[in-house]
């Protein structure tokens, strides 16, 4: 059933394979992709990210090499322990594994404060309904050793022995000693040279925190633990000029060639709306088996590519609305209604059709009603063709730039006082206030664009063909409101990962489209022919 709902065919452009080597550069997954978890199943490469608030939740991209990535599934259509709108709980820290005993993809994810379970034959889902564990904590790293016995370990500590479907717990195996608050936290167990090893990380993952990736080994899976004399493996502090700040939940994945690189989220603190994000760096053996960085513990730019034959594929954004199913770029900040009581692909074929709901942006009642993805770009705009007739309320369909139902910006056409507009506004800590209105002399079929310049504002325009634009009102910065500052300046609203007083955490901008009743007496509907993004797709390495 969620198959249907969800198309699970690759949504991004055909792989074309290349053998040139030289080097690529950081992120690998640009955008929120934080909590990565990195496995490789033969020759494919299979990433599932945090995805708190967001439903369908714990997004799955696949790549054929390490730096070429494209959406392949999720593991959760909705799950009744996530509130709407929520940022700083829901669904996160979790980990993708494949046990080899029944050729099972696995993902476990902590919700609700409980540790679950979910099972799927193909890597992109659907996935089974979630188990609960038994287990309470976050963080968990899953790890097959060679003899096909499965086991588990968290930010507890404890490492424990799982079933041979890996959906149940067998017994404890041991506690390693070094589960304590921020100080054991992304865990990950792999093996190497006769050894088991521990990645995890330290100090908190926000900025202006001591986040690092440390390393601990054992003869035995159950101890004891030793930790590295040289830790931490990898650290970059904000004393540094590095790009890339605070590196944390590392993972260390072979190559079939016998190349070793590390995974891990990190995050530019001049762009706190991309979030945190996926980075590689390769690493290097020790004569006593230790692994370093080969650029050292900073997180690196650049790097040498993989020894694997090139596969150029990218996420996809733009989307035609051509297909009977939504697209696998859109999630909501609510529980997805596929009723047809709230959107439809099918009434209008060709169009999506948004049915407003009452509230607008910011009301949990209408967030089945906004279409979100994720911003992975500095430069860039998105623009649709939307047919929209607003009369009454404040009722109004168009784009948006959105962290949460209280920090966002909107670009609509509505209606105010029985004449048509168009509006640009904005929620900032929960406070709504239009920015900017005009009068629309065009109708109800109309083109609406916002470009971002690269350094987190927003420019707004509106049009009658899509060819000549209006400019609706200056500029809106929406960068970090909290420390970094650029220029001096706040943003307002901010719509990072951090946020004023840190409300923000854990999720990075998004954009989209939404329709809204607001105030209005009736149900209308808003249909979009498409949504655009240039700026979009695959970087040059």
């Amino acid at each position: 059933m969620i198959g249907k709902l969800f198309t699970m065919l690759t949504l991004a452009a055909a792989c074309a394979v290349s053998a040139d080597r030289g080097t690529y550069s950081n992120p690998i997954i640009k955008g929120d992709w934080s909590d990565p978890a990195l496995i490789r199943v033969g020759s494919d490469y299979y990433s599932l990210r945090s995805t708190f608030g967001w439903q369908p939740g714990l997004f799955i991209a696949h790549s054929k090499d390490l730096l070429h990535w494209e959406y392949a599934g999720y593991v959760y259509l909705s799950h009744p322990a996530i509130e709407p709108g929520d940022t700083g709980g829901g669904c996160w820290g979790a980990e993708m594994g494949y046990d080899p005993n029944n050729h099972t993809y696995l993902a476990y994810a902590p919700i609700g404060g409980k540790l679950w379970a979910f099972a799927s034959k193909s890597p992109g889902g659907p996935y089974s309904e979630g188990v609960d564990l038994g287990l309470g904590g976050i963080d968990p790293g899953f790890f097959a050793d060679d003899d096909g016995k499965l086991y588990l370990t968290w930010a507890s500590g404890k490492i424990v022995e799982l079933a041979r479907d890996g959906l149940s717990v067998v017994r404890e195996v041991c506690n390693t000693g070094m589960g304590h608050g921020i100080g054991f936290e992304g865990p990950d167990v792999f093996k190497h040279g006769g050894w088991y090893y521990c990645l995890y990380s330290t100090g908190g993952t926000r900025p202006h925190q001591t986040s690092t990736v440390c390393t601990a080994r054992a003869r035995s899976i159950a101890g004891p633990w030793g930790n590295d004399p040289s830790n931490p493996t990898m650290q970059a502090n904000f004393e540094t000029d590095a790009v890339f700040q605070g590196p944390a939940h590392g993972t260390l994945v072979e190559t079939p060639k016998g190349e070793w690189y590390v995974s891990y989220h990190a995050f530019e603190v001049t762009h706190y709306s991309l979030g945190r994000q996926m980075c590689l760096d390769p690493i290097e053996w020790t004569p006593d088996g230790w692994w370093r960085p080969v650029h050292g513990r900073i997180p690196s730019a650049q790097a040498k590519t993989p020894d694997l034959p090139a596969a150029r594929c990218t996420v996809a954004h733009s989307d035609q609305f051509d297909k009977p199913d939504l697209g696998l770029q859109w999630f909501f900040h609510a529980k997805p209604d596929f009723s047809g009581q709230s959107w439809s692909l099918t009434e209008r074929p060709g169009w999506l059709r948004i049915k407003t709901r009452p509230g607008d942006i910011s009301s949990a009642g209408s967030l089945a009603n906004v279409f979100l993805q994720r911003v992975d770009e500095k430069r860039f705009e998105f623009s649709t063709k939307v047919e929209f007739d607003a009369r009454e309320g404040r009722e109004a369909a168009g784009l948006h730039l959105y962290h949460d139902p209280g920090m966002n910006l909107w670009l609509v056409t509505t209606v105010r006082d029985d004449l048509k507009v168009f509006e640009v506004g904005k929620h900032s800590s929960g406070v709504r206030s239009t920015l900017r209105t005009a009068e629309n002399q065009i109708g109800s079929l109309v083109y609406l664009k916002i470009a971002v310049d690269g350094n987190e504002r927003a420019t707004f325009f509106y049009s009658g063909d899509g060819r000549k634009w209006t400019k609706l009102g200056g500029e809106v910065y929406f960068g970090d409101s909290w420390q970094d500052l650029r220029g001096g300046v706040r943003g307002d609203p901010d719509l990072g990962w951090v946020g004023p007083e840190r409300r923000n955490v854990w999720t990075a901008t998004t954009m989209g489209v939404f329709a809204v009743q607001d105030g209005a007496g009736r149900t209308a509907n808003a249909d979009f022919d498409w949504f655009r993004v240039r700026g979009e797709g695959e970087r040059k390495r």
